[in-house]
């Protein structure tokens, strides 16, 4: 027993001296996580075994290793919380073996030459379980791993009976590891060696022990319940709107200049009007290309674009002679030929309806042109979500 009690401790310390070191792992890489909260029926799994367990009591020293091994079984139900930590509730046992005294309430037959008794008892042990992934907290997870080493520790209530003896109750301290082997998706192959503690008088005899317990190795198969696996949030995508921003600032630089010339030219005319007559003078206003950008899969124009067409517009009704073109367009990047052609129509003529809808300008002076993702007139893709009026 002395034995068991040493071998738990060391599994014990082993666990709890791989955590602290798991503590300084370097969590940089996103195997490490951070991972999306998983719903409540998410990661269940279910679990059975069967193997060998031998018992560890005050006079099981005196029968052999090999006729103390008697059958194993366990069945478990768990979840993973996340790809490192979990629980269970676990099911195991069925019977026990090896040596007592006359006093033992479990005892067969008749005495050996030195006064022991054969030992044969009935054992159930529910216990529910802390599970550490350890393969997954040392080097990341990953959901395809082939193995992994899964420690774990906990408490429960053990039971010993046999037909006419009072049965025998008491907590018992879990602790061992699940090998898992991964064989798809949904199942796995385990080998789990589990160590079971429990007060000496558990099998019915007190004697200088401590304690004494049973330890078990089970193979055993795991159904993952679908939904399987943990996922990552999207990393945030921050647009960058340094190139927008500046075209808007050149174009409204450009309108601004335009306007001005329009009106130093309509005082130049003006003045002209007012002169004497000499020759007959043509005068065409230049108006610079305007671009309206548009959101991703839009065709909506916001307030500031309204200024400008509203700018625009006043230019456009001042030389009523002139045709100016509304080139629709969309970015190559994203949809598909058919969907870009409607979306650069609906472009040019939201840019057109407006102009002529809201600021009077004579339709005979627009041209609508869509020309879907095949025109791309700027460098990138962002800045081909545009409609162009030029002249």
């Amino acid at each position: 027993m002395e034995i068991m009690k040493k071998s738990l401790l060391t599994i014990a310390l082993l666990v709890f001296s791989i955590a602290l070191f798991a503590q300084k792992v370097e969590k940089g890489n996103d195997k490490y996580g951070p991972f999306l909260t998983n719903k409540f029926f998410d990661n269940w799994f279910f679990s059975v075994g069967g193997g060998g367990q031998v018992y560890f009591g005050e006079y099981d020293n005196k029968a052999s290793f090999g006729n103390r091994i008697a059958p194993a079984f366990d069945i478990s139900v768990g979840k993973w919380f996340t790809p490192f930590v979990g629980a269970r509730l676990q099911f195991a046992g069925i019977q026990a073996k090896g040596m007592t005294n006359a006093a033992g309430p479990f005892k067969e037959g008749v005495a050996d030459a030195n006064g022991y008794y054969k030992e044969k008892f009935n054992v159930t042990n529910l216990h529910a379980d802390f599970l550490w992934n350890l393969s997954n907290q040392l080097v990341g997870y990953k959901e395809d791993r082939l193995y992994s080493a899964i420690p774990f520790i906990g408490l429960g209530w053990a039971h010993g009976w046999k037909s006419g003896i009072n049965a025998k109750e008491e907590v018992a301290l879990n602790v061992g590891i699940v090998n898992k082997l991964r064989i798809n998706e949904a199942l796995d192959f385990n080998v789990e060696l589990r160590g079971m503690l429990v007060h000496e008088r558990f099998e019915g005899t007190v004697g200088n022990r401590r304690g004494e317990g049973i330890g078990s190795a089970t193979i055993g198969i795991t159904y993952k319940f679908h939904k399987r696996g943990f996922e990552r949030p999207a990393p945030p995508v921050v647009p960058d709107y340094t190139p927008y921003n500046k075209k808007i600032s050149d174009l409204e630089n450009q309108l601004s200049a335009a306007e001005n010339k329009a009106k130093n030219l309509q005082s130049e005319l003006v003045s002209e009007k007012n002169k004497p007559a000499k020759e007959v003078v043509k005068t065409e206003a230049f108006i610079p290309s305007l671009a309206i950008f548009f959101p991703i899969g839009k065709a909506d124009l916001s307030e500031k674009d309204m200024i400008n067409l509203g700018n625009i517009a006043e230019i456009i009704k001042k030389v009523p002679g002139k045709t100016y073109k509304i080139i629709g367009t969309a970015d190559k990047q994203t949809g598909s030929a058919k969907f870009n052609q409607k979306l650069s129509e609906k472009r040019a003529q939201k840019v057109y309806d407006t102009l002529v809808n809201k600021f009077g300008v004579n339709p005979s002076q627009l041209q609508v042109d869509a020309r879907g993702s095949q025109f791309q007139p700027f460098g990138k893709p962002f800045l081909n979500r545009v409609a162009i009026v030029e002249n």
